[in-house]
C-alpha cells in the first residue's frame, strides 16, 4: 500500500470515481441510444454527453470551492469523467470512417466501456495495494452491472 498526503490521496480517489462515473454513464448512453437512419447519430449522442458531462462537472467544481480557480485547472482537475469515455467514442468513430454496422458499432463500444472500467479499477486497486479477494469482489460487481447494462441493452 502507498503513502501519500491526504489531499493528494483524496484528489486522485476523486479522479478514480469521476473516471469510473464517466465510463458507466457513457454506457448507459449508448444503452439507451437508438438508430434512427443517421450514420452520425451515435458519435453525435456520445460525444455531446461527454461534453456535456466534463461542463457540468467542472462548473459544479468551480463554483463549489467558494474560491477563485482557473477554468483551465478546473477542467483538467473534471477532465477523467469525460476522458474515461473516448475509447467508446473513437470506436463509433472508427465505425464511421470504416463503414462497420451501426448496431455492431454501438456494441463494441459498449465492450471499449467495459475494457475501460476494468482498466480504471485494475489501476485503482493497484494503486491501493488491494489483495485477491477485493480483485475478485470487484470483478463480480462489474460481473453484475454488466448484466444490467447487456439486459437494458437487449431490452431497448
Amino acid at each position: 500500500m502507498t503513502t501519500e498526503a491526504p489531499a493528494t490521496a483524496t484528489a486522485r480517489r476523486a479522479s478514480y470515481t469521476s473516471a469510473i462515473y464517466g465510463v458507466v454513464s457513457i454506457a448507459a448512453v449508448i444503452v439507451a441510444w437508438e438508430a434512427d437512419g443517421n450514420e452520425w447519430h451515435l458519435i453525435e449522442v456520445i460525444s455531446g454527453y461527454l461534453l456535456a458531462l466534463w461542463l457540468t462537472h467542472s462548473y459544479a467544481a468551480l463554483v463549489s470551492t467558494g474560491q477563485f480557480t482557473p477554468w483551465r485547472r478546473v477542467l483538467a482537475h473534471e477532465f477523467p469523467v469525460a476522458g474515461a469515455g473516448l475509447p467508446a467514442l473513437g470506436l463509433a468513430v472508427l465505425g464511421q470512417i470504416f463503414r462497420w454496422d451501426i448496431e455492431e458499432t454501438s456494441d463494441l463500444a459498449l465492450i471499449a466501456c467495459a475494457v475501460t472500467l476494468l482498466a480504471i479499477q485494475a489501476s485503482l486497486l493497484r494503486h491501493l495495494g488491494a489483495g485477491r479477494r477485493r480483485l475478485v469482489l470487484t470483478i463480480l460487481c462489474d460481473m453484475v452491472c454488466a448484466g444490467v447494462i447487456v439486459s437494458l441493452h437487449v431490452i431497448i
